[in-house]
C-alpha cells in the first residue's frame, strides 16, 4: 500500500469518527461513547481536511513548490540581451538577465556570482569602509570597462553605490558564459 493510499485509508476513518460511525464496524457508536463526543468530531473533521489537502497535493505535506532551475546561459538567451541604456546597479542588472530569461521555473541569477568574478579577474577589490566593514569598489580595471561608484544615502547612513555604465553591461554579456559556468 503506498503512502497517499495510507492517506485516503485515514481520512475515511476520520470522516467516519466524525460522523458518529465506528470506522472498522461500520455501526453507529453509542451516543455516551468518548468517540461520539461533539468536540472530538470537529477535531476529526478538521484532520479529515487537512488529510484532503495533502492527499489533493500528491501526498506532499504543504504546499510545496517546484524547485527552480539554475540560470543557465544559451545562445537564445545571450541572443535577447542588450545593454540598458543607462547605468545599472548589480541588482538591476540580475533583474534584466531573469527578464531575459522568461522563465518562472528559473532561479534569478545571484549578484554574488558576477562580483566575485568580477574580483576574482581583478575589475573589483575589497576595501574596507568607515565603518571597517568590506566594501566592494571597482579597480581601475573595472573603471576602464564602465564602473563607478556614487554616494548614497541609505537606512545605515552613506555608502558607496558601484554602477554599471551601458559600457560595463556589455562586458558583462560578453562574459556572461564564463562567468555563470563556474556555477
Amino acid at each position: 500500500m503506498t503512502d497517499l493510499e495510507v492517506m485516503q485509508r485515514a481520512k475515511k476513518y476520520m470522516d467516519r469518527l466524525a460522523q458518529g460511525i465506528d470506522p472498522i464496524t461500520g455501526n453507529e457508536m453509542p451516543e455516551d461513547s468518548l468517540l461520539n463526543n461533539v468536540r472530538l468530531a470537529r477535531c476529526f473533521f478538521y484532520v479529515s481536511g487537512i488529510l484532503q489537502q495533502v492527499i489533493d497535493n500528491g501526498g506532499t505535506v504543504g504546499n510545496k513548490q517546484k524547485k527552480k532551475n539554475s540560470f543557465v546561459v544559451t545562445p537564445q538567451l545571450a541572443a535577447r540581451l542588450a545593454p540598458a541604456d543607462r547605468s545599472l546597479r548589480i541588482s538591476d542588472f540580475t533583474e534584466m538577465l531573469a527578464a531575459a530569461a522568461d522563465d518562472p521555473n528559473i532561479k534569478r541569477p545571484g549578484t554574488t556570482v558576477i562580483t566575485d568574478w568580477l574580483l576574482a579577474k581583478g575589475f573589483l577589490e575589497k576595501i574596507p569602509n568607515a565603518e571597517g566593514k568590506q566594501q566592494r569598489v571597482p579597480t581601475e580595471a573595472g573603471r576602464r570597462i564602465g564602473m563607478y561608484t556614487e554616494t548614497r544615502q541609505g537606512q545605515y547612513g552613506e555608502y558607496l553605490a558601484v554602477y554599471y555604465s551601458p559600457e560595463a553591461q556589455r562586458f558583462l554579456l560578453d562574459h556572461l558564459e564564463e562567468i555563470f559556468k563556474a556555477v
